[in-house]
């Protein structure tokens, strides 16, 4: 049985060790940093495609799907996977967009071409991703 010992042993090295050793270097999951971005990405892609809808048909969309059979990269960043509810406004001249990740939430609305509202709130603390600030707003003064 002593013979044998080495033999397993370098068996027992071979199915279990090198494997280990050897198998790939990197994560294949998403990092929380990676899902955030990916999350605004698609935000800020459905707003993109929504702003050429609107410029060439005077008319938001509320199919999703017009958008991802357009946009490959859109498709792709589906898969984080993101919550989405996209909604239009009775006449088609407004929508809003809310999107959200496990570590992200963002959602934006326009009425006509004019953003009215756009807002980001990271839903983890330790993403490594923060929010845009949004630019403050401008005031004007009348002198009499």
């Amino acid at each position: 049985m002593r013979r044998f010992l080495p033999i397993i042993l370098i068996a027992f090295a071979a199915l279990f060790i090198l494997p280990q050793l050897f198998k790939g270097g990197g994560s294949k999951t998403l990092s929380s940093k990676d899902r955030a971005i990916m999350t605004r990405d698609a935000m800020l892609r459905i707003d993109r495609a929504q702003k050429a809808n609107f410029a060439k048909s005077g008319r938001y969309t509320d199919s999703l799907a017009d958008f991802v059979v357009a946009d490959k990269v859109l498709a792709k960043e589906l898969t984080v996977p993101l919550i989405i509810d996209l909604s239009t406004s009775g006449n088609g001249k407004g929508y809003v967009v809310t999107i959200s990740s496990d570590v992200l939430s963002v959602a934006r609305a326009r009425k006509g071409p004019k953003v009215v509202s756009s807002s980001c709130r990271t839903l983890k603390s330790r993403t490594g991703f923060k929010c845009p600030v949004p630019p403050a707003p401008t005031t004007t003064t009348t002198g009499k």
